[in-house]
C-alpha cells in the first residue's frame, strides 16, 4: 500500500517543482525526499517522475497520481471531522500555532471561550512564524494555525488549505507629540531627520517603514530594530523617535502618540485549516469563536483614538 506521507510529498512536488522547495515545507533534507520519492515511484509501478535541468517534472502518470492522492488526503481529512462530529459535543486535543500577538489578542481570548462553551477541548499552543505554522498544519502537527501577512508580501501557495479572513488590521504612525502639527501639515516628509524605531530589516514592519518614506520621498533613518510590534511601540512610547506598527499592538497609554489621517498599508489575520478539517467539531467551535473576537477587535479600531499634539 503507498505510504500517505509519500503521497504528500508528492502533492508538494507537484505544486512546488523543485525538490528543494518540497525539502523546505516539510522541513526536512532534499535527499530525504528524493528517497522518498523514489519508493513511491517503485511502489506505484510506473515512471513518475522526469527531470528538466533542476526541477523534477510529473509524466502523465505521476499527474494522474498526484490528482488522486489530492483526493485521498482530503478524503481522509473529512473522515476524521466526520468521525469527530459524531460525538454528542466537541471534545479532544486542539493545537494551535500562532504568531506573537495573534496569542494575546485572539488565542487567549479563544481559550476562555472554549473553556466555557467546549470544556472537554484541551487547547495546546506553539508560538511560530507564519512560515512555520502553515507547514506544522500542513504535516499534520498542528489542528490551526494563527497567521499574518503584510499587503505587499509575497503569498505562498495555499492549495490543502483554507483560510478564513479574521482581521484587517491598519498600520499606524506614532510619533512624539511635538511632531503632530509638522506631520499633518507636511506628511510623512516631516520626519526625514529623525530616528525611527522598527524591526529588522527582513520583517513586514521593517519593510513597512521604508515603503512609507519611499513614497514621501525620503530613506528613513532607523536607529532602533528590535522584534515584535509590543517593543516597537514601548521604544517609540518614550518620545525616541517615530515607528510604523500595527494598531491593535499600541497599548491603550501610548494611543494618544497616533497620528491621525496618515494613510499606511495594512496586514491581514487569518486562521488557516486543512481543507476538509474545518467541520470537525472542535475546530469548528474554534474559528466561531476567532471570528467574534475578531468582530469585537474590528470594532475597537473603530472606535476614536485619542490624540496628542
Amino acid at each position: 500500500m503507498i505510504d500517505l506521507k509519500r503521497m504528500m510529498l508528492l502533492c508538494d512536488l507537484a505544486e512546488l517543482g523543485t525538490v528543494t522547495a518540497v525539502a523546505e515545507r516539510r522541513h526536512i533534507t532534499s535527499s530525504a525526499v528524493s528517497q522518498q520519492l523514489r519508493v513511491l515511484e517503485e511502489e506505484s509501478s510506473a515512471v513518475l517522475f522526469r527531470r528538466d535541468g533542476r526541477t523534477l517534472g510529473l509524466t502523465r502518470s505521476g499527474e494522474v497520481l498526484a490528482d488522486h492522492a489530492r483526493r485521498v488526503l482530503g478524503a481522509l481529512d473529512e473522515a476524521m471531522s466526520a468521525v469527530a462530529a459524531t460525538v454528542d459535543r466537541a471534545s479532544g486535543q486542539l493545537v494551535v500555532a500562532s504568531f506573537n500577538m495573534g496569542i494575546s489578542l485572539l488565542v487567549a481570548p479563544m481559550m476562555q471561550r472554549l473553556a466555557e462553551d467546549a470544556p472537554d477541548v484541551r487547547v495546546l499552543i506553539q508560538q511560530e512564524s507564519r512560515a512555520r505554522a502553515l507547514r506544522l498544519l500542513r504535516q499534520g502537527e498542528t489542528d490551526l494555525a494563527i497567521t499574518c501577512a503584510y499587503g505587499f508580501g509575497g503569498h505562498e501557495s495555499q492549495s490543502g488549505l483554507m483560510t478564513v479572513p479574521l482581521i484587517d488590521e491598519p498600520l499606524v504612525l506614532m510619533a512624539p507629540p511635538r511632531l503632530h502639527v509638522a506631520i499633518r501639515t507636511r506628511g510623512l516628509s516631516a520626519l526625514a531627520d529623525e530616528q525611527w524605531v522598527s524591526g529588522t530589516a527582513d520583517s513586514g514592519l521593517g519593510i513597512a517603514v521604508m515603503r512609507a518614506g519611499e513614497r514621501s520621498g525620503f530613506i528613513p533613518r532607523i536607529t532602533h530594530r528590535l522584534v515584535g510590534a509590543r517593543n516597537i511601540c514601548d521604544v517609540a512610547g518614550t518620545g525616541i523617535g517615530p515607528a510604523v506598527v500595527p494598531l491593535l499592538t499600541v497599548p491603550e497609554h501610548l494611543r494618544p502618540l497616533v497620528v491621525d489621517d496618515v494613510t499606511l498599508e495594512t496586514r491581514q489575520i487569518q486562521a488557516v485549516v486543512r481543507a476538509g478539517r474545518q467541520r470537525d467539531p472542535k475546530t469548528a467551535i474554534a474559528l466561531r469563536a476567532l471570528q467574534l473576537i475578531s468582530e469585537g477587535a474590528l470594532r475597537a479600531t473603530r472606535t476614536p483614538i485619542g490624540l496628542a499634539g
